[in-house]
């Protein structure tokens, strides 16, 4: 596996490990049953997206990286669950660079790049999906 294309891949798998992380705090602390249901969800589609990851380092010859990326601390330090909700976003969106990115440096078939593809085209969905409804529940949200 190519050096750069393994060093994306850790960044993404840190990024997937720390949104995992602040899906798990943001939903134990929503009330509403909509928004918490909407984060579980998102949290178990960057769960997967962690191992699948971390499957293709290995399978690549590379090595997956142990971290979390340090998102969940930033979220955690905004005071208000709507702003940490919008740098939810935010990070979704940055993320969906990264696999944008990561996908140019990807043989153009294969697991890796078929993965990334699905990978990306979710979170383009996912991203468009959680500002909808977050606009739509913006109201109940603290």
């Amino acid at each position: 596996m190519d050096a750069a294309l393994e060093r994306m891949l850790n960044l993404l798998l840190e990024s997937e490990r720390a949104g995992v992380a602040v899906l798990d705090a943001l939903a134990a602390e929503v009330k509403h049953p909509d928004l918490k249901l909407l984060l579980l969800d998102a949290r178990e589609e960057e769960s997967r997206n962690a191992g699948a990851l971390e499957r293709l380092v290995r399978e690549g010859g590379g090595t997956p990286s142990a971290a979390t990326g340090p998102f969940a601390g930033k979220v955690a330090a905004v005071g208000t669950m709507r702003g940490r909700l919008t740098l939810l976003i935010r990070g979704q969106e940055w993320v969906a660079r990264k696999i944008e990115e990561t996908l140019a440096l990807a043989p153009e078939s294969g697991p890796i790049h078929d993965y990334l593809q699905k990978m990306a085209n979710r979170h383009r969905h996912e991203i468009e999906w959680v500002r909808a409804e977050l606009i739509r529940l913006m109201d109940t949200i603290g």
